[in-house]
């Protein structure tokens, strides 16, 4: 190859890792960042018919991946497994359709969902939230965005060889009501780093939902460590006009659950701590035995501990809370039965 070739290669080298580096930076840069509000027609229009004893669910949804059960084994939902890979779009939906059938079979009203896809490659495009809202009957959903990024070649393994596809992926958070949601916001956490710039930071999606005539905030979340994060939830909760309720993956530990979670950081505990000497929410867990496997919602290494939880203000009631033993996702969802405050 002579000099005038190798520099002609040198160049068009360089303008390649330009285009393939400029790719996440404009996406970053431009991408929409905003809540997105969705209703399904003809669906919730018989909102009104419950009382204001709201049934909250929150499922962390693991990308409709599938799950493996508390024992290590790899099981649940046909061939779906924890492999970082979806065979096809058949497998997307029938995860969608499992999901929204265990709304229905749990009469919720209003579902706190972490971990939902937007636009991915692994879940072949397919945006949860629009169809399953018309699945479950809930016709009302916010979601907002927690990571967007496309960049980069992204190899995904299938059974005639090895397919090469763009790496791109919008996933969030998202509210699913039977109620009416009046708005919705999607806010960051305030967390620094070119990372969090280039593929989003923990986020969460703050909708207000209106039930029977009763305003009440309602914010779905996946937290990191934790502190900045429960900070923000108690700077929202005491702004608040009106009963605000929070949950999701949180990795919020009591101090008595420490053994439970080998890995866990530090962090986890004083964030939890933080949530209780506000004195501003209705813990649930703080009046329960922190080892009782009933409450345990992921595992990690064989050590099962609780890592997703509903925590409304000291405004609403906890009527009922529990772990439901279903296993569509990495983690198990939780319950709570909120009872809102008539004085409002």
């Amino acid at each position: 190859m002579n000099k005038r070739n190798k520099w002609i290669l040198g160049i068009s080298a360089f303008i390649i890792c330009l285009v393939v580096a400029a790719v996440p930076l404009l996406n970053a840069a431009f991408s929409c960042k905003k809540a997105e509000v969705g209703a399904v027609s003809g669906i919730a229009d018989n909102a009104y018919e419950s009382s204001t004893e709201v049934k909250v669910l929150s499922y962390n949804m693991a990308h409709c991946r599938g799950s493996y059960d508390f024992y290590g084994k790899t099981t649940g939902m046909d061939d779906l497994d924890m492999d970082l890979t979806i065979d096809s779009p058949e497998q997307v939906y029938k995860c969608l359709d499992d999901f929204a059938e265990f709304i229905v079979n749990e009469k919720a009203d209003i579902v706190l969902l972490q971990e939902v896809d937007k636009d991915a490659v692994w879940s072949f495009g397919i945006d949860f939230m629009p169809y399953l809202a018309e699945k479950s009957g809930l016709g009302y959903y916010s979601y907002g965005t927690k990571h967007d990024l496309s960049v980069l070649p992204y190899m995904r393994k299938k059974s005639n060889g090895d397919w090469i596809y763009w790496l791109y992926f919008d996933i969030g958070n998202a509210v699913l009501s039977k109620y009416p949601i009046v708005s919705a916001e999607n806010k960051g956490f305030g967390e620094k780093g070119f990372k969090k710039w280039i593929s989003g930071e923990e986020k969460y999606v703050d909708a207000v939902v209106d039930v029977k005539g009763k305003m009440v905030r309602v914010v779905s979340t996946h937290f990191g460590s934790g502190l900045k994060e429960s900070l923000k939830m108690i700077e929202e909760a005491e702004k608040s006009e009106m009963p605000f309720v929070f949950g999701g993956t949180l990795h919020i530990l009591l101090p008595a659950a420490r053994e439970t979670c080998s890995w866990c950081s530090n962090e986890y505990m004083n964030a939890m701590q933080n949530l209780i000497d506000s004195g501003l929410f209705n813990i649930y867990m703080t009046g329960v035995d922190a080892l009782d496997t009933q409450y345990f919602t992921a595992d990690t290494e064989n050590l099962y501990w609780t890592a997703d939880y509903i925590i409304p203000t000291k405004d609403v009631e906890i009527k009922d809370y529990y772990v439901i033993d279903v296993e569509l996702s990495d983690h198990k969802p939780v319950a709570a039965t909120l009872v809102l405050n008539d004085s409002q």
